[in-house]
């Protein structure tokens, strides 16, 4: 029975020796192949075994799989084990001491680091990592040079990475799962499928801190069964570079062992045709070639390589176009280049480039660096500081036209994913140079209040957007403590100029700046005036006229009943719409005149889209007289008028309701410089036009001094009249149309019977079907004035499409 036992435990032991050999070796098969995410686990078991030398081994290669796979705590934990065996590879304690750094413990990688040194005393790249782990801590504390947002409507629990402009939306690559989903599609270094490229445009024009769509792939066109991404366009769209692998490119290595190489590709995008990808002529079979950057006049190319000959890893490299090919390759040089990687170049201006490495001085694993190119040589490469960078990898930037804001990516813990993309605006203190051309004319310095318009008192931390037309440029404003704001702008040029505030319905005007150049301050002709969102609030709507006895809409009051009408499909509030009158004549007859034109004014909105049950129509006749003219006192007719009006009174606001306006403020910071297309294509449209007309009626009936000066101030005002309309001409676009969108569906619509009670409008505006990504986009019309979209807008809508609205097309 004894012996039976022993025989028992031996069985025993040597099942379980064979289970831990086998998980060893079946990890060891995947990590023979790069399939790093898939050996895990098998080490995983047999790391946990009593046997020293299985748990050894699989500790040993854990460690390295979780590096390989960019897992930077559990390399960490792995790595801590592995240098506690006697023989170990002293190469753990420098994979320790990145690991350490990539989590910001720079104290305890310095130790690793060290100790490593001791090992292994002739290793140049320790005593520079060590000393990075010194250097890096006089930055820690340093001010924070942008601020960051990850977009979290582009990313996954998946990488998401290297973004770049491509029309009015980016196009980015992706490892996250496409429809198609099989074991085949899975790459066993990351688990995860292959990169592609995927395609979203924003909800406002290249502005991605908010409102982005679901991302949709790209196209089988661009992405193929490997690897596609990351890519690049010229700044025409017309001209993709892209990084891929494909079976074919395999390098061969020793034990009949394959890897993919990198290689770019090249196509032209000519409408509907599909592009013919043709490989750059340096690829090669013996090392990869990839991360292409494009300059912006498309005859240079930098990219990264770990061909032979470099300072480092991988390499930038530069080629030129020339005689319909490209140049041989030139190293940038050691400035730009190091003994780590340098990886994903982007070149924002001719003599501007920016990169990601992980051998020059940082935070940890790769860092985004710029350099300038001077006398025909790059410069020694400028961290960008946190939060830009982190102890994370960050790289795959790019930056729109103005240099102070793009998108970035990392994989720091707190994104979604394994890497993110984070949209980022450099703070004032930070911001790089315009790359613009600086105005040779002189400037005026123009200001101007925001006011509450009930107590007139200032309104603090409100928002100005102040429009030139000519230009298309909007700049950003702030009111201070006083509602005082202030900026620059050209002599004798028309503006806009709009105040908008959380709570309050917002107001706006245009005018035009003076043409004598002596003056070098004006003041916005009138003070932005803000009504309060809350119940009993009421103002008077100027500019409703009705003919004697008569209570019909006439043409002249349509404008500031549009108006009312914008108010109440904006803000969730119901209203009384009152109309007054004055002495004369019968309290009865005034009292019935009233409420026939109170119902009319009503009747002009309901019509116009608001919901009866929001509006409340009321004559109060001759019973609410502003001013001493009753029955029977003398009065001038100018006095008379003062009590014929109308008024608008705020009933009830949505208790839910907090944040009153739609407008993501969010979106954008005091001194940004914008073009107007970032906005709502309506978004100033109240503001020009006949309310122009409006302001300027009503500035003519104030008596101004002659030297443009208010009584009493050295402040000139400028002062609008009929020759200052903002033509409507002047805020288009050349380069685009505008159409209203009815449907977005993934389906073809059959369209004589989808839009059968539209049919009319159909014939006469034109239906185009617009393919973005799986989706078909039924669009009407090709407008060249967003005003005759925007009117084509209001009619479907009352014919019951709800959800249409204007879309800008660009050209």
């Amino acid at each position: 029975m004894k012996m039976k036992k022993i025989y028992i435990i031996l069985f025993l032991a040597s099942v379980v020796g064979f289970h831990v050999y086998g998980q060893n070796k079946k990890g060891d098969k995947l990590f023979k192949y790069y399939d790093y995410a898939e050996a895990i686990p098998f080490y995983q078991n047999a790391a946990e075994d009593d046997n020293f030398e299985a748990r050894k081994h699989a500790t040993l290669k854990l460690a390295d799989c979780y590096r390989f796979v960019n897992n930077a705590p559990k390399a960490k934990i792995w790595y801590e084990k592995a240098v506690q065996f006697k023989d170990a590879d002293p190469i753990n304690y420098f994979y320790l001491g990145q690991a350490l750094r990539t989590l910001g413990e720079y104290r305890s990688a310095a130790e690793a680091f060290t100790k490593f040194n001791e090992l292994v005393p002739d290793s140049e790249e320790g005593k520079r990592y060590y000393q990075y782990c010194i250097d890096i801590q006089k930055w820690i504390d340093l001010p924070q040079t942008a601020e960051i947002k990850n977009v979290s409507e582009i990313n996954s629990r998946y990488a998401d990475f290297s973004p770049v402009f491509y029309r009015d939306g980016i196009v980015f690559t992706t490892d996250r799962q496409v429809d198609t989903y099989s074991k085949k599609d899975i790459y066993g270094w990351t688990n995860t499928s292959y990169l592609n490229l995927f395609y979203t445009i924003p909800e406002y024009y290249k502005v991605y801190w908010n409102g982005v769509p679901e991302p949709q792939k790209m196209s089988n066109d661009f992405n193929q069964s490997y690897h596609d991404g990351p890519a690049c366009f010229s700044s025409d769209y017309r001209w993709i570079y892209l990084t891929r692998t494909e079976q074919k490119n395999a390098k061969k290595m020793d034990g009949d062992i394959k890897t993919h190489l990198l290689e770019i590709y090249m196509a032209e995008i000519t409408g509907d045709k599909k592009p013919k990808f043709e490989a750059f002529e340096y690829n090669s079979p013996n090392y990869s070639v990839g991360h292409p950057a494009l300059s912006p006049d498309g005859k240079k190319l930098i990219f990264s390589s770990d061909m032979p000959g470099g300072y480092g890893g991988s390499d930038l490299y530069m080629s030129k176009k020339e005689n319909g090919g490209w140049s041989k390759p030139v190293n940038l040089g050691d400035k730009v280049n190091s003994v780590g990687d340098e990886v994903f170049p982007y070149w924002a201006v001719d003599s501007l480039l920016y990169f990601a490495s992980d051998g020059h001085l940082g935070f940890g694993g790769l860092d985004i660096f710029k350099s300038a190119l001077k006398e025909r040589e790059w410069t020694e490469p400028e961290n960008l500081m946190q939060p830009l960078n982190s102890s994370y990898d960050d790289f795959g930037i790019v930056l729109k036209e103005n240099l102070q804001e793009g998108l970035f990516s990392s994989n720091r813990p707190e994104g979604k994913g394994s890497d993110d993309i984070y949209a980022f605006r450099l703070l004032k203190e930070n911001a790089l140079p315009q790359n613009k051309t600086t105005q040779s004319q002189n400037k005026i310095g123009v200001n101007g209040y925001v006011k509450d318009m009930s107590s007139q008192s200032p309104l603090e931390d409100a928002y100005v957007f102040f429009f030139n037309p000519t230009t298309d440029d909007v700049t950003i404003l702030k009111t201070d403590e006083n509602g005082y704001y202030e900026t620059e702008a050209l002599y004798d040029q028309p503006y806009v100029v709009k105040a908008m505030k959380d709570t309050y319905i917002e107001d706006c005007q245009s005018f035009r700046t003076t043409n004598d150049t002596a003056i070098k301050n004006m003041r916005v002709p009138q003070d932005l005036l803000l009504m309060k969102l809350e119940v009993d609030q009421a103002f008077k709507v100027e500019n409703i006229y009705y003919d004697l006895d008569k209570w019909n809409i006439r043409p002249d009051a349509e404008p500031s009943l549009d108006n009312l009408v914008q108010i109440m499909k904006k803000y969730p509030i119901t209203a009384e719409l009152s109309s007054h009158t004055d002495s004369r004549a019968s309290k009865a007859y005034n009292n019935e005149l009233s409420q026939k034109r109170a119902e009319a004014a009503v009747r002009y909105i309901i019509l116009h889209g608001v919901d009866p049950s929001r509006l409340t129509a009321k004559g109060y006749g001759e019973s609410k007289l502003v001013n001493r003219c009753a029955d029977g006192v003398d009065c001038t007719e100018a006095e008379h008028q003062e009590n014929r009006r109308t008024e608008f009174k705020i009933t009830s606001v949505n208790d839910k309701f907090s944040k009153v306006s739609e407008f993501d403020f969010s979106l954008f910071k005091e001194g940004d410089i914008i073009k107007a297309n970032m906005l709502n294509v309506s978004f100033f449209d109240e503001c020009i036009g006949t309310r122009m007309k409006q302001q300027s009626n009503r500035a003519k009936k104030t008596v101004i001094p002659k030297n443009n000066a208010e009584p009493g101030s050295s402040n000139p005002v400028a002062v609008p009249n009929e020759s200052d309309k903002v033509e409507q001409k002047e805020y288009q676009v050349s380069d685009a149309v505008y159409r209203v969108q009815l449907i977005a569906t993934k389906r073809s619509l059959d369209v004589e019977t989808q839009f059968a009670s539209i049919q009319n409008l159909v014939d006469e505006n034109g239906l185009s079907v617009r393919k973005v990504g799986e989706l078909n986009k039924y669009q009407l019309g090709n407008f060249d004035n967003p005003k005759d979209a925007i009117n084509l807008n209001k009619e479907l809508r009352k014919k019951g499409y709800e959800n249409c609205f204007v879309t800008k097309i660009k050209n």
